[in-house]
């Protein structure tokens, strides 16, 4: 570690298994700058940006060094502009938390990984349920929704199905895609893997769904819960790519705090 390094750690909310990541700026001397809020345990209740030493900073976890987004700026800089938020007050763990202040020092740009994961997830499982409710809607008066494949094999899917498959897979989606994160895997690769863990968690809901009609249902169920992920995933998409721009306005007039 050196100054001007970002550095993370790992940390648990507050009586829970969760966990989530610690940001500050490494100033050389065996302390540390971060943002924080007054009480871990009331974190929407305020905080301020402090200098503490590395070991307070760490609470007995291990410390990282932290390179992506990469720095824009040389270590003396990112450290001069850690210092001279020392003493600000504000703390919002939703557009203010500890990353988004350790990415403005190295990059000149706010930015929370772990907000925009989370954000991400919420708008999919919102775009996914809109597309189940839009697919059922468009049966018109059918109770059910009815899926054919090639095994021959009919399977009807009502919402009291769809909806919790879609729900329960976006959970999971969601929960591989952190734990990914948490181990300091890039955006890339977290992605694939919460997609990986909500396509086949969607598989295995719907084939359960299906598995007192036979063994045949069941694999029909297992391609339809397949199905049913992929065409969220793709609703999802569209919806992220329109509201992106609006998104990145926010992010800008936002950033204004900090400059």
């Amino acid at each position: 570690m050196a100054r001007g390094d970002r550095l993370a750690v790992e940390r648990r909310f507050a009586g829970s298994t969760v966990t989530y990541t610690h940001h500050g700026i490494d100033l050389g001397d065996g302390t540390v700058v971060h943002a924080r809020p007054d009480d871990p345990e009331r974190i929407f209740d305020g905080g301020s940006v402090a200098r503490t030493s590395a070991a307070e900073f760490a609470a007995g976890l291990p410390i990282r060094v932290i390179t992506d987004p990469p720095a824009l700026h040389p270590p003396d800089e990112i450290a001069a502009r850690a210092l001279s938020l020392i003493g600000r007050d504000g703390y919002c763990p939703v557009v203010e938390n500890c990353e988004h202040f350790a990415t403005w020092c190295a990059t000149g740009e706010r930015g929370s990984r772990q907000v925009d994961l989370l954000a991400s997830r919420v708008a999919s499982a919102t775009a996914r349920v809109a597309a189940v409710v839009a697919a059922r809607t468009a049966a018109g008066a059918a109770e059910r929704v009815l899926i054919r494949t090639a095994l021959g094999t009919t399977v009807r899917f009502g919402l009291r199905t769809l909806l919790p498959a879609t729900l329960v897979a976006e959970g999971a989606a969601m929960m591989a895609e952190w734990s990914a994160h948490q181990a300091g895997h890039s955006p890339e690769r977290s992605r694939r893997a919460g997609e990986s863990a909500g396509i086949a968690t969607s598989a295995a809901v719907c084939a359960a769904a299906a598995a007192a009609a036979g063994p045949a249902a069941i694999v029909t169920g297992a391609l339809a819960g397949a199905a049913l992920w992929l065409g969220g995933s793709a609703a999802a998409g569209v919806a992220e790519r329109a509201l992106r721009p609006g998104a990145s306005l926010r992010d800008a007039k936002a950033g204004q705090r900090l400059d």
